[in-house]
């Protein structure tokens, strides 16, 4: 029940406390560990000149959900790397990207991130690695332990 309630509070804090997420029709609307779901709404803003979702607006829901994903670990962290597969073009009514960690680490973690519209057809595949800021702090902690005992 802890967890469950973790991951709303998580979810929330993610989406009132992010200007970016709300200016660009962004919502969380999952996240439980090494996995998360964001959603984006298809307006004329994020159009390119021939009608479709703009790759960078598919790149940065990739990053969002990616970075929720690894937020939901319990950890702050940074995109260190981010590469992106555009599949089909993104035409619909909202985007819905889904995260799911492959691996993590000490420092980093890695996510593959899938796009789909809302009639589920795949528009991007992506994977990210995240580098995880607190990396230092749990070194620090360990190594404080380690000589305790």
């Amino acid at each position: 029940m802890e967890i469950a309630k973790n991951n709303v509070e998580l979810m929330n804090r993610l989406n009132s406390s992010s200007k970016y997420l709300q200016s660009n029709d962004m919502k969380v609307t999952e996240v439980r560990e090494g996995y998360a779901k964001v959603e984006m709404i298809i307006d004329e803003q994020i159009l390119n000149v021939h009608g479709f979702v703009h790759g960078g607006a598919l790149f940065s829901l990739a990053d969002t959900v990616a970075g929720a994903a690894s937020f939901a670990t319990g950890r702050d962290s940074v995109t260190l790397t981010g590469t992106i597969n555009y599949i089909k073009p993104g035409r619909g009514g909202k985007l819905i990207g889904i995260a799911q960690e492959i691996s993590r680490g000490r420092t980093t973690g890695v996510y593959e991130v899938f796009i789909f519209n809302d009639r589920n057809t795949l528009l991007s595949r992506a994977t990210f690695t995240m580098f995880f800021l607190d990396s230092d702090r749990i070194k620090a902690k360990k190594d404080k332990e380690h000589h305790v005992r």
